[in-house]
């Protein structure tokens, strides 16, 4: 059958431009590590962390040394779950038909609509978790998370310069003293506009912005660059029933990572009904995975 050749002819050429297609609104690896390892048949994934232990006095040796101290590494693991995503497109027998006999192209841009539909879904499982699964949370909604409510009372996008800075500086201390002063964050994930206020908010006899303030001020005291990142579409309040939610945390594989073993890829055609064909795009995923909880606030306002 030379049609069904045709559509198969057109997918491999699908899939070589789907793996390059990018959509501007797709951010998500910016905010979480994306980890492709692990099998695509699996129903869970492992995920380690260490903690090392050992007398910070002990070590020392003499030529009578005969007993040497050791350090104690225990691994702890997470069960991960993972879940397989599947929709399919369909043409007809006679738009197959068709293209095969003119030797026009066949029709694909319903797989590239549809992969633009799993890209958004692996976007909104990794800030919002999975409404179906709950087992799958995202960045903003993990219940190993502490919640956070400052001190300093308002909306971030309706402060003043200084109550802004009051609040970054408060957050930023009470995720440092989590971790007892170990690990310190790199990363604040806020709403876009509250962003936006912070980058049109001039500091007083000063020609910075709170953003690019607030940005030095925090590389300061933490030793390394702070980003202020904006959460993209409305995740942040989406997050929180009535509030708004931040994240301060540190974006780093050994301490928050996503798990994508499988990325979407086109499904091989073949025959429906009489008259109908189907392919599709396939993928396997699963939540966001915080391997150090405590390196981790989020900020309800």
């Amino acid at each position: 059958m030379p049609h069904i050749n045709v559509l198969r002819s057109a997918l491999t050429e699908v899939q070589s431009g789907i793996n390059r297609t990018k959509y501007p609104d797709i951010v998500f690896p910016k905010f979480v590590f994306i980890n492709s390892s692990g099998s695509e048949l699996a129903d869970e994934i492992l995920s380690f962390s260490s903690d090392v232990t050992g007398d910070l006095d002990s070590g020392l040796i003499s030529l009578n040394t005969s007993v040497f101290d050791q350090v104690g590494v225990t691994f702890n693991h997470t069960k991960v779950p993972l879940v397989t995503w599947m929709k399919l497109v369909e043409w007809h027998e006679f738009e197959l038909k068709k293209a095969a006999a003119l030797g026009v192209s066949v029709n694909t841009e319903k797989l590239y609509a549809l992969n633009q539909n799993a890209h958004q879904t692996l976007q909104k499982v990794a800030f919002l978790g999975h409404a179906r699964d709950t087992r799958l949370q995202g960045l903003l909604n993990s219940d190993k998370i502490e919640v956070y409510k400052p001190t300093t009372k308002g909306k971030v996008g309706d402060l003043d310069y200084k109550k802004a800075v009051d609040f970054f500086e408060e957050i930023f201390l009470r995720s440092v003293e989590k971790t007892y002063r170990i690990a310190v964050p790199d990363t604040f994930a806020i709403d876009s506009a509250d962003k936006a206020h912070l980058a049109l908010l001039e500091r007083p006899n000063s020609d910075k912005s709170a953003l690019e303030w607030l940005e030095e001020k925090l590389q300061g005291a933490a030793g390394k660059a702070i980003k202020i990142e904006a959460l993209p579409s409305n995740f942040g309040k989406l997050a929180s029933e009535g509030k708004t939610r931040a994240i301060v945390y540190t974006n780093d594989k050994n301490y928050v990572e996503m798990n994508v073993p499988k990325s979407p890829t086109v499904i091989g055609a073949d025959k429906k009904d009489l008259v109908t064909y189907q392919s599709g795009l396939t993928m396997v995923f699963g939540g966001v995975n915080f391997k150090e909880p405590d390196a981790a606030l989020y900020i309800d306002y």
